[in-house]
């Protein structure tokens, strides 16, 4: 099969026409990584690698992408159904959909750009459940009450009013400094977070559009 090698040793296959017939899924990933890393914020990447490491390479890493088939799916499906965590519980069903939803992706690249023919993953099905569980939120009169309690606090009462009132993640929070605040126009502008990466504190581009 046509390749080369990188100056690591690594293997670089170059012919789209036979990406799909030649490679494992272990390989395939390695051109999807080349491909959408520079594309992705850094902790997205590495949840979505984790992922792959942990819940897709242990079952049908070394598989050709060709011999992935319904089977395959349905097996690796059921195997991590059956996976308990550390308090005994079995992974949640958004969990399980997210991670499904990893293979699916991967395979849609594949599909899309070098000519896989069909994506399985995407048209077996997938498993688990969309929607989260519900979750629980305050209502106004509480976070009033909270807030009433800390206001003699500056920098927690203006830190608690600026993720209630403006809908900030924390990461957004932390990321701020004096030049977003226009006090002339009324305005605060969001377009950046900070994420705790090996250890050590980098501002990224914020998870959604400007505001």
């Amino acid at each position: 099969m046509p390749a080369y090698r990188d100056e690591s040793g690594n293997k670089t296959w170059y012919c789209r026409f036979y990406y799909t017939n030649e490679m494992s899924f272990r390989e395939f990933f390695e051109l999807y990584k080349r491909d959408r890393k520079p594309r992705i914020r850094e902790n997205t990447w590495r949840t979505k690698e984790a992922i792959v490491n942990q819940k897709i390479f242990p079952y049908i890493g070394d598989l050709m992408l060709n011999d992935i088939s319904d089977v395959t799916i349905i097996q690796w499906q059921n195997e991590l159904m059956k996976i308990k965590d550390k308090s005994g519980k079995n992974y949640s069903p958004t969990h399980l959909r997210t991670i499904h939803a990893q293979l699916s992706s991967i395979l849609n690249h594949a599909c899309r750009y070098y000519n896989l023919k069909t994506n399985v993953a995407r048209d077996f099905g997938s498993m688990g459940e969309k929607e989260a569980d519900e979750m629980l939120f305050g209502t106004k009169d509480e976070y009033e009450r909270f807030v009433e309690a800390i206001k003699d606090k500056p920098e927690s009462f203006y830190a608690f009013e600026l993720l209630y009132w403006c809908g900030l993640r924390m990461g957004e929070l932390l990321a701020l400094t004096k030049e977003k605040f226009d006090f002339e126009r009324h305005t605060l502008k969001i377009d950046e977070s900070l994420q705790r990466i090996d250890g050590k504190n980098v501002i990224t581009a914020s998870k959604t559009k400007k505001v």
